[in-house]
């Protein structure tokens, strides 16, 4: 009895001893998460952004980036990357003045559940879109506008609070740049 006794106090302790090193190898496996290795940028492409709301749907990674990828005399996009991938695009466009649930149709197929009480913004918890009237317009048309927009379709974080914040510091932004003065 004694010898069964034993072999058993024998199995609960290897049994034991066995769980505590998987739970110390799982503990250690979680230092090793990725972090941001890399400081939000105050500006994508020179237009000054707001890094506390950009930095939220930002993934850890080593490198970001922003480079203009698309200018034209109506349209300027630019791409911020993390390591090489996509993660937010940020738009000023002119088009003819409208209202932002039209401007924004066919945009996304996500719903835009958010709009400010002037509907100057329209925004969900990752895409916002705003508005600016009154710009300078001896390089446009005056039946034109600039909309401004920020994408952030590379980013699993969702946030509709911190999206208002990052499009309405954004448009403010561009409205105080050379694209509107």
């Amino acid at each position: 009895m004694n010898a069964s006794l034993s072999h058993r106090r024998l199995r609960r302790a290897g049994l034991a001893g066995t769980l505590c090193a998987v739970l110390v190898a799982l503990s250690g496996c979680s230092g090793d998460a990725p972090k941001r290795e890399y400081a939000a940028p105050r500006s994508l492409c020179g237009t000054p952004v707001e890094s506390k709301e950009l930095y939220a749907f930002l993934p850890p990674g080593k490198k970001v980036s922003s480079r203009i990828t698309k200018k034209s005399a109506n349209v300027t996009w630019c791409a911020l990357t993390v390591d090489g991938k996509k993660i937010v695009r940020t738009s000023q466009e002119w088009w003819e003045d409208m209202s932002m649930r039209q401007y924004t149709m066919g945009l996304t197929p996500d719903a835009l559940d958010h709009q400010t009480k002037d509907r100057r913004f329209i925004y969900s918890g990752y895409l916002a879109y705003g508005k600016i009237t009154d710009c300078d317009h001896s390089k446009h048309r005056v039946d034109r506008v600039l909309y401004t927009g920020v994408q952030a379709f590379g980013s699993k974080h969702r946030d509709p609070a911190a999206m208002k914040k990052l499009i309405v510091s954004y448009t403010e932004a561009v409205e105080k740049s050379s694209a509107c003065r």
